[in-house]
């Protein structure tokens, strides 16, 4: 399965966020490598939200920290286009790498763990804004700590002064958002940011993303796992299995024409299956390939229904099967 191909890189001046062939391995033991991320490929126009989902394991959280070179990827290229010029990250380091991380904030799953125990939070959200003051004086620093605070429904009189623990995980995540925005970043990665919180509770921070999308002219890629997340908040999906990407294309194209056999399982087995797949589909098995190991041609053959020789001998080369619709498959379910 190809999650390369130039085909799905727009030729667009909008463009702020674009990874070429992205690769993220990590060595364990003495010979044995786990390939987490492998040629991935993807843009991000400005003011768009890219979903990426897929099982747990596929790569996708890896390869939102290789975005921000948290760790650096072992090879591919992450090029940042800011005020019109674009600035290739991976080749970065020290002091050049720090000056440009503004540009790039990140909200992190857990949102209590995230956050510094031992700081109060007016210290916790001022942090970057200590490191990077960027010509700020210190009142404005202040009173940008109390402007984003207030943004994300924080009272500062009432909250600066206290420690993360003292905060339910919802309020926990909010403050995270405040900290993300206070840099003023032009874009914002979420990992997992609702995963963990109640479900009444989600829906209030994706509404709370979406006001700081708006009010800050933010574009955001997004992680998740839940299926039905990732379809209200994104504009476009990325599906990722085992490292690479085998679907991408417009969220509502996604969910009513899914081409790849995997994002049809995907959908399948949603507690609410989409009406334009059979919950059949989703009877694969659990018997997920290693990293370590991934099957030859394509990663999914080995759980796919539709699995046929030239799958084993042959790695799928990313095609265009609708407008701005691309899937890695042999064979793609194109009249559904």
């Amino acid at each position: 399965m190809a999650g390369s191909g130039v085909a799905q890189l727009r030729d667009d001046d909008d463009i702020v966020l674009s990874v070429k062939n992205l690769v993220m391995e990590f060595k364990v033991g003495r010979d044995e490598i786990v390939h987490a991320v492998s040629d991935v490929s993807f843009d991000v126009k400005k003011g768009e939200t890219l979903g990426i989902v897929g099982e747990s394991g596929c790569g996708k959280s890896t390869t939102a920290r290789s975005v921000v070179q948290l760790p650096k990827p072992t090879s591919g290229n992450v090029m940042v286009t800011s005020e019109g010029d674009s600035i290739e990250l991976t080749g970065l380091k020290g002091d050049a790498l720090r000056k440009v991380r503004p540009k790039l904030q990140m909200i992190f799953q857990d949102p209590i763990s995230s956050l510094n125990p031992r700081r109060i939070v007016r210290e916790v959200v001022k942090e970057g804004l200590t490191i990077w003051p960027n010509g700020m004086s210190a009142q404005k620093i202040e009173d940008r700590v109390d402007e984003v605070l207030e943004s994300v429904g924080i009272d500062p009189e009432i909250a600066a002064n206290r420690r993360a623990h003292e905060f339910s995980g919802g309020q926990c995540q909010r403050i995270s958002i405040a900290r993300a925005v206070a840099l003023d970043p032009e874009i914002l990665i979420c990992d997992e940011p609702v995963s963990a919180l109640d479900v009444s509770v989600q829906a209030q921070i994706l509404n709370l993303l979406e006001e700081m999308k708006d009010k800050y002219g933010l574009t955001l890629l997004f992680i998740s796992h839940d299926l039905s997340v990732v379809r209200n908040v994104s504009d476009r999906v990325v599906v990722m299995y085992l490292g690479k990407i085998c679907e991408i294309g417009s969220s509502d194209t996604i969910y009513s024409l899914p081409a790849h056999p995997y994002t049809r399982v995907l959908l399948a087995s949603a507690p609410e299956p989409a009406s334009t797949v059979d919950a059949t589909e989703s009877a694969i098995g659990d018997d997920i390939p290693s990293p370590i190991n991934p099957p030859t041609g394509c990663r999914f053959r080995t759980r796919c229904p539709s699995a046929q020789t030239l799958c084993e001998e042959k790695e799928p080369e990313m095609q265009q099967v609708g407008d701005d619709h691309f899937v890695a498959c042999h064979f793609p379910v194109v009249n559904n």
